[in-house]
């Protein structure tokens, strides 16, 4: 086997190496001094990205600001949903004014029949003579014209108003225009009032996410109210399942006992079948 050594170097390969030696450390100072300049300009980048970032923040508050004042435009689902739960928020609501007018009339027949009734009536006060030997109780005057008064809100019947067919469409409409107006744009009484009726008529209606986001940016209290009404709901629907399960088991559970109930009936027949049987043989 053969080895093929190196040759010595000679004083002149020696310089050229040296002298590629230097180049190479001129290239490689050259090169990390671009590294540093490359990463302080991504620094210095991202410092200023930051910068923007935080500065684009107080113009998205002011964006979103300048939506609230501007009107949403109403989808076609909507738009859709709100036609179809018209006619059947009609009539619903005829059927709450023919009750409250029914138990109107009610009240105002038993206030004739009583007539005598002294809550509805002011009672005459007697005069009464005070002295420094029969001081007057001021509190408990004061809280027995009060509970008068407390009697007079609580129970004096009040005239319902009946809206004709197209009073409550055109509230109906206007209500879920309202809605759809500017968030800075604040509710009247008038609407509210609509829209706790059409919670509680037909809540259905805010089932579609984009009328149930509408009324929570108008009105997250009432966005809150209609939620618990919604939720008050359910919770009767499920205490009425429960009852009609509960009655189903019951009447179950009856009818189990009636059935062993008569098949011991018919075994004691049986038996005193058998006994007569028994008493006539032995006759």
């Amino acid at each position: 086997m053969f080895k093929f050594l190196p040759e010595k170097p000679n004083s002149e390969d020696c310089c050229n190496l040296a002298k590629k030696g230097t180049g190479r450390s001129r290239y490689s100072k050259t090169l990390l001094a671009t590294v540093l300049t490359g990463v302080l300009l991504l620094s210095g980048c991202q410092q200023q990205a930051a910068k923007d970032n935080v500065a684009d923040k107080p113009q998205t508050s002011e964006q979103k600001s300048e939506e609230d004042t501007q009107p949403m435009v109403q989808s076609d689902s909507a738009a859709a949903r709100i036609e179809h739960f018209q006619p059947l928020y009609v009539t619903q609501f005829q059927r709450l004014q023919g009750r409250l007018q029914a138990e109107y009339e009610s009240l105002q027949a038993a206030d004739v029949a009583d007539s005598a009734n002294s809550l509805l009536v002011d009672e005459p006060t007697d005069a009464v003579e005070t002295s420094n030997d029969q001081p007057v109780n001021s509190n408990t005057e004061v809280g027995k014209r009060d509970l008068t008064v407390l009697k007079r809100i609580s129970l004096e019947p009040r005239k319902p108003i009946i809206l004709t067919e197209e009073q409550i469409i055109e509230r109906y409409e206007q209500a879920m225009e309202v809605l759809y107006q500017p968030v800075t744009t604040p509710l009247n009484a008038q609407d509210i009032d609509t829209l706790i009726n059409i919670a509680t008529l037909v809540p259905q209606l805010f089932e579609a996410p984009e009328i149930a986001g509408r009324v929570s940016a108008k009105s997250p209290a009432l966005a809150r109210l209609i939620i618990q009404h919604q939720v008050w709901e359910q919770i009767e629907a499920q205490q009425v399942l429960d009852m009609q399960k509960m009655k189903q088991n019951q009447q179950q559970e009856f009818e189990m006992l009636m059935a062993k109930f008569n098949e011991t009936i018919e075994g004691y027949d049986e038996q005193i079948a058998k006994y007569e049987q028994t008493l006539k043989e032995f006759k």
